[in-house]
């Protein structure tokens, strides 16, 4: 049986297909959408997850009696979803603001590529192109954007808190640090796609050579 005959090999295509339609919808509304309620008179606004947000007024305190005499002990994370709304024009193409912006769409970038690197290599093996070259720049690609993720998420955290920083916006009661790093889970799969890559891309220059040898 032919691979293009797999109902797997078809399904998963149809789905990178959908994921690939509902990508270029979501930056469609990223890009040309406020992002931010009409009531708050905004001009644009972005929200950022995983951000560590303490309150200026914490009065809580932890003593060892707590720690290690009580059953249960809940310490916060502080995880928080900051959203930052730009109240004028001025604000929004501000140096900071347009770096983080910058910063944020190539984020954002960076997530369809590899999507659109799923996808392509989908439909070659639909097409019955498995061991290719193009095939394995797709997967080695892939697995670059991968460990790239985690690296722009945390410079694009640094440029969100910046901005807020420089344009004095922090409003809110609560101090801002970055809550990502620059190594994350998608670092490691991404190290190991990297490697089956280069697997791949062995064994295609082996196939070469033995069509060519025979």
């Amino acid at each position: 049986m032919k691979l293009s005959d797999s109902r797997t090999i078809k399904s998963l295509d149809l789905l990178t297909t959908i994921a690939l339609l509902f990508y270029i919808a979501f930056l469609g509304t990223k890009l040309f959408n406020s992002g931010a309620p009409a009531l708050s008179n905004s001009v644009k606004g972005y929200a950022v997850y995983d951000i560590q947000a303490k309150p200026h007024d914490d009065s809580r305190v932890r003593s060892l009696d707590d720690w290690f005499g009580k059953k249960v002990v809940v310490q916060p994370t502080n995880r928080a979803l900051v959203d930052l709304r730009f109240k004028s024009y001025d604000e929004l193409f501000s140096l900071p603001a347009l770096l983080y912006q910058a910063s944020q769409l190539i984020y954002w970038l960076l997530i369809g590529f590899l999507i659109l690197c799923i996808k392509r290599l989908f439909s070659s093996f639909r097409k019955d192109k498995v061991f290719t070259t193009r095939n394995a720049s797709l997967i080695l690609w892939g697995s670059a954007m991968l460990m790239l993720l985690p690296v722009m998420r945390s410079i694009t955290q640094h440029l969100f808190i910046n901005c807020i920083t420089k344009l004095n916006l922090n409003d809110s009661g609560y101090s801002l640090q970055k809550g990502v790093g620059f190594i994350a889970a998608e670092t490691f799969i991404g190290l190991a796609l990297l490697a089956f890559g280069l697997v791949f891309k062995t064994a295609i220059a082996i196939k070469k050579e033995n069509d060519s040898f025979i």
